[in-house]
């Protein structure tokens, strides 16, 4: 047998290149933009100030707002006003309740599921606490709003649960597919989860701040070490498959494209590596740390909301290449023939 080609009945002459091959050129995902980082960016505050007021034990004498902690109730406000961004954006709010319903597949529900879990749970825990026209109308329900009793610990552990999820599912959404390469890693729910702990560090040394409490060595050595852990994973998520098509385009505009000042001086150098930095001085520095915590509360949160957008704006379908589309086949014709 022998190959006759390029066609069929020996005919000569040029092929259409644009037939011999389709080409489709990196794209740009549309969907997720501002408002995602902005709810992202609360949930992720939101969850993590309530765990940091309540692991470091801080609910109490940071000043309350109807009898209930200031920390807890920064933590409903931010989270409420994000699952409120979320609603509005899905379009038709009537049907929000499809978020809930594939817990088995989708983050996306894990997370929905998460916020209601979190707000109803951490809501009963500090209901006895609620301060209406001078009286506690709630406060026979029989547990400790601080979580110093079993059922306050019981409802503080499935509320901290829940806000760790709050934390993380976001990246996690963004990860699991395999569509978008710049998404498709687990430093991405990493970041996002680092990050939001790091803000939230950053807010209750605010609070502290705001009322007069002192900010001690310790918290400033963790916001460090939140800082530092998040410029790690960054670096690593940077260097990491650098030449995998639609990876490669995200880190082009990132790193020498439009994102370019925004990401290496907002986001790295003065939202990550700063921080890391004044927060590590501040734990040796006991008269500065008042100071030191505002500033990096004043760098961290908004270079926390630009590392989720731009993470999104930077999510970039890989081109597509098929050869052969249409091109010269060869035919098998008998020998001699």
């Amino acid at each position: 047998m022998t190959a006759v080609s390029p066609t069929a009945g020996g005919g000569a002459g040029p092929q259409n290149v644009f037939m011999d091959q389709f080409n489709l050129e990196a794209r740009t995902q549309r969907v997720w933009d501002i408002n995602h980082a902005i709810w992202f960016t609360l949930m992720g505050v939101g969850g993590g100030v309530f765990l940091v007021g309540r692991i470091l034990n801080l609910t109490e004498g940071l000043g309350y707002l109807l009898g209930i902690p200031t920390v807890d109730v920064v933590s409903f406000l931010a989270i409420a006003v994000g699952g409120a961004i979320l609603v509005a954006d899905l379009g038709r709010p009537l049907q929000a309740w499809r978020a809930f319903v594939n817990v088995r597949t989708s983050w996306i529900s894990w997370g929905a599921w998460s916020d209601l879990i979190f707000l109803v749970v951490a809501g009963l825990l500090v209901l006895p606490a609620l301060s209406l026209g001078g009286s506690e109308p709630f406060s026979g329900l029989g547990w400790d709003p601080h979580g110093g009793d079993g059922g306050g610990l019981a409802l503080e552990i499935i509320a901290g649960v829940a806000a760790v999820v709050v934390m993380t599912y976001a990246g996690a959404v963004l990860a699991r597919p395999r569509a978008i390469p710049y998404w498709n890693s687990p430093a991405v729910p990493l970041q996002f989860l680092l990050s939001s702990a790091a803000m939230s560090v950053a807010v209750v040394m605010l609070i502290e701040v705001i009322a007069g409490e002192p900010v001690s060595s310790g918290q400033m050595v963790l916001l460090g070490l939140l800082a530092a852990g998040l410029t790690v994973t960054v670096v690593g998520h940077l260097l990491a498959r650098t030449d995998a098509p639609g990876k490669k385009e995200s880190l082009d505009r990132l790193l020498r494209g439009r994102y370019r000042s925004m990401f290496v001086w907002g986001v790295f150098a003065g939202g990550t590596v700063a921080p890391a930095i004044l927060a590590f001085v501040g734990a040796g520095a006991s008269g500065a740390r008042g100071a030191l915590a505002l500033i990096c509360c004043v760098l961290l949160v908004p270079g926390g909301f630009w590392l989720r957008l731009l993470t999104l704006r930077v999510g970039i379908f890989p081109p597509v290449h098929i050869p052969g589309v249409g091109g010269p086949r060869s035919v098998a014709t008998p020998a001699g023939g």
